[in-house]
C-alpha cells in the first residue's frame, strides 16, 4: 500500500508539472512550429507522443501477443496509434499538412487487411481491420481528445477533469474495501463491486460539480460529468481487466511499482476523454 500511495503522488507530480509547462510555454513563439508559436496543448501533445504513446503501446502489443502470437508487433502498434494520435490531434492547432500526412498513412496501415480480402481471405482481413479499429481508437483518438479537451479549457480546469475521472476509481476502491459485499463481475475483477461503483461516482459527482462551477457552467453539468466519467471510467478498467485475464496477466506492466504499467493507471482516463470533450470543451471558449 505504501508503494501504491508513493508512486501515485509521483504520478500526481508529474501530471501537474507536464500541465504548468503546457501552461507556461503556450505562446511561446518557436519559428518552426506550423503557426509559429506553442499552442495550447503542444506540450502535452509532444510528451504524450513521445513518451505514453510508446510505453502504452508496448504493453498493448504485449498483452495482445501473449493472446494471439499472430497480432501487431509493437512496431505496427506503435505506427498505427501515433499517426492516429497525430491526426487527431494536430488539426486543432491549424497543422493541416501534418493531420493530412498521419491520417494518409493511418490508411495505409489498413493495406494488410485489404490485401487479405482481395485473397479471400476473411478471417485474416477482419483479423488485422479489428487490430487497426482497437489500436488507433483504444491509444491513439482517445488520447487525442485529452489533447483537445485541453485546447479548450484552461490548464488547471484539465488537471480537474482528470481528478474526477480518477475520483471515481479511488470512491470506489475505498468504498468497495469497506462496504463491498455484491460482486459487479467476480469473472473479470473479483474486488470490483456494485457498493464500490456507488461510492465512486458520488466522488466523481462532487469533484465534477466543483469543476463546473468553477468553469462557470451548471453544477448540474459537473454532477453529469462525474456520474457519468465514473461509469464509464469502470467500464474502461473491466475491459482492461478481460485483456489482461485473457494473456494471463496480472498487470499490463511493471514500470510503476504497486500499480502495474501505464495501461494500469490510464484505463480509466481513455473511454472517458469523448465525454470530457463534449461535456467541458465543447461548451467552452477555445483558448489561445
Amino acid at each position: 500500500m505504501f508503494t501504491r500511495i508513493f508512486i501515485g503522488i509521483l504520478l500526481i507530480g508529474s501530471l501537474l508539472g507536464l500541465i504548468y509547462a503546457d501552461e507556461h510555454f503556450t505562446g511561446a513563439v518557436v519559428e518552426w512550429l506550423p503557426n509559429q508559436h506553442i499552442p495550447a496543448g503542444g506540450v502535452l501533445f509532444a510528451a504524450s507522443a513521445l513518451i505514453i504513446l510508446p510505453l502504452l503501446a508496448l504493453e498493448l502489443s504485449r498483452l495482445l501477443r501473449a493472446i494471439n502470437t499472430a497480432a501487431p508487433k509493437f512496431a505496427w502498434t506503435l505506427s498505427v496509434a501515433l499517426c492516429a494520435f497525430v491526426a487527431g490531434s494536430t488539426w486543432q492547432f491549424q497543422w493541416n499538412f501534418v493531420a493530412l500526412v498521419a491520417g494518409a498513412t493511418l490508411l495505409l496501415a489498413l493495406a494488410p487487411a485489404v490485401l487479405a480480402a482481395t485473397q479471400k481471405k476473411w478471417h485474416a482481413a477482419l483479423t488485422s481491420f479489428g487490430y487497426w479499429v482497437l489500436i488507433s481508437i483504444w491509444i491513439g483518438w482517445l488520447p487525442a481528445c485529452w489533447i483537445e479537451v485541453r485546447s479548450n479549457i484552461p490548464a488547471w480546469a484539465l488537471a480537474w477533469a482528470v481528478l474526477t475521472v480518477k475520483s471515481g476509481d479511488i470512491g470506489a476502491y475505498f468504498t468497495g474495501v469497506a462496504l463491498g459485499k455484491n460482486r459487479m463481475a467476480a469473472w473479470v475483477s473479483p474486488k470490483k463491486s456494485w457498493e464500490g461503483l456507488a461510492g465512486g461516482i458520488i466522488l466523481s459527482c462532487v469533484v465534477g460539480a466543483v469543476l463546473t462551477n468553477a468553469l462557470g457552467q451548471s453544477i448540474l453539468v459537473g454532477v453529469a460529468f462525474g456520474a457519468l466519467a465514473a461509469f464509464i471510467g469502470m467500464l474502461g478498467d473491466l475491459s482492461e481487466s478481460i485483456l489482461k485475464r485473457e494473456a494471463q496477466a496480472k498487470d499490463s506492466g511493471r514500470i510503476l511499482p504497486g500499480m502495474g504499467g501505464i495501461f494500469d493507471v490510464m484505463d480509466s482516463l481513455l473511454p472517458t476523454a469523448p465525454l470530457a470533450l463534449w461535456l467541458l470543451a465543447k461548451s467552452s471558449t477555445p483558448i489561445l
